[in-house]
């Protein structure tokens, strides 16, 4: 019988437009989740985990970035989407803080790494002025929603997760790539170029890097994995094997954001998205 993910990976027709709605989802992070939940595989696990705890403050940010220039709007249009935009990235950060607390409960260094990050968000945010921290959400706008299609685009991988994680991850890829060009729609209408844009993707794409890898490596410390090479041989398969390699898969829409003339809908995902929402809401039916 087919799975109700086996549609994810369709494409359809270019440049189709996705309709944004925020979803209030509420989550239950029980005690019974395994501990490395996805596919038992450590690596793959903590990978995701470490991503979880920059969404909080991340996502905050990005909010704040998008309400400091709200104002340069003139399109009605792009105005709704921005509210139903900021209605999203808040129920992700609610729904990631929660999730957070359930990883710190298991005894890993959540609040640590929160406070690191913290820190580094508020140094940023003092010397940057509002155009380039829009732009800086920009490139992780972009960041996510590559990340997302990934995701999405591997339906069986989502199943091997316990059923509230992939709907966490599900839902969260989704809605990431229906308002992937909220941001950058706004950059424009404020008066952003590429210039700065590609200049902010260079420094972003350093510390977004070393952000994921530091966690990364502390949630694994922290369990006492971080020197076993069956995890990093897992882990060097999940992020650049061959044929399915994390790194190799977003590639080619990492470099799209440097092209001229880029725009995130350049790469339409109308159907990979409506197949998504099917499968929540498949999901988020009652059992």
């Amino acid at each position: 019988m087919p799975s109700d993910l086996s549609t994810l990976a369709q494409t359809t027709e270019k440049r189709a437009p996705a309709a944004i709605a925020p979803r209030a989802l509420r989550f239950s992070w029980g005690a019974d989740l395994p501990r490395f939940w996805f596919g038992g595989d450590a690596f793959r696990t903590h990978y995701m985990n470490a991503l979880s705890l920059l969404f909080p403050q991340g996502e905050q940010f990005f909010i704040e970035t998008v309400r400091a220039l709200r104002h340069a709007s003139r399109d009605a249009t792009l105005d709704a989407e921005i509210g139903a935009f900021i209605g999203q990235e808040s129920w992700h950060r609610q729904a990631h803080l929660a999730y957070n607390a359930h990883l710190e409960a298991q005894g890993l260094p959540v609040a640590r790494l929160e406070a690191r990050l913290r820190s580094r968000i508020e140094f940023v945010r003092t010397r940057m002025t509002p155009l380039r921290g829009l732009a800086a959400t920009v490139c992780l706008e972009h960041f996510t929603a590559i990340l997302a299609h990934h995701l999405l685009s591997r339906p069986q991988e989502l199943e091997t997760m316990p059923l509230p994680l992939r709907r966490l991850w599900l839902w969260h890829a989704l809605e990431e790539l229906e308002h992937k060009s909220v941001a950058f729609d706004l950059y424009r209408a404020a008066g952003g170029g590429a210039a700065l844009r590609s200049g902010q993707m260079l420094i972003v794409t350093f510390t977004f890097t070393l952000d994921v890898l530091g966690n990364l490596a502390a949630l694994l410390a922290a369990d006492g994995l971080l020197w076993k090479r069956a995890v990093w041989a897992s882990g060097a398969g999940f992020l650049f094997g061959p044929r399915r390699g994390l790194v190799w898969s977003v590639l080619p829409a990492y470099l799209g954001f440097f092209r001229p003339g880029f725009h995130p809908r350049d790469t339409d995902e109308g159907q990979l998205i409506a197949s998504a929402r099917f499968a929540l809401s498949r999901l988020s039916a009652p059992h």
